[in-house]
């Protein structure tokens, strides 16, 4: 099954998922489009939801603050791992031959290799 998409009009293969209700192709521009429609209609059909709710959620944020339960700021971020080398038995810098570099794979996962690979 080929259907057509509204927004550039380029034929496609709907998701399975969603069979003949997908209406835009997997272009990002045709999604988005999609999307700003979607949510122009509902705004249409629900005018006066965001109306008054100020109060409401600014009453909200004050009870929550006292628990510090909303951070409006993100805290500065920390490292996660701290490495600290020693060099053994008082020698300096100048005698170690090799160089240790890490690289990074995952977000806990670590890969060390020399200075010349």
């Amino acid at each position: 099954m080929v259907q057509r998409c509204r927004f550039c009009g380029r034929y496609y293969r709907p998701d399975p998922r969603v069979g003949e209700r997908q209406k835009a192709c997997r272009r990002e521009s045709c999604r988005k489009a999609r999307k700003i429609l979607a949510q122009h209609r509902w705004t249409e059909r629900n005018p006066g939801y965001f109306r008054g709710r100020y109060p409401y959620v600014k009453a909200w944020r004050a009870r929550r603050a006292a628990r510090q339960m909303i951070q409006d700021k993100r805290p500065p971020r920390k490292p996660v791992y701290k490495l600290l080398f020693l060099i053994p038995g008082g020698l300096s810098p100048d005698v170690i031959q090799d160089e240790i570099l890490f690289r990074r794979i995952d977000n806990a996962i670590f890969t060390a290799t020399g200075a010349g690979s």
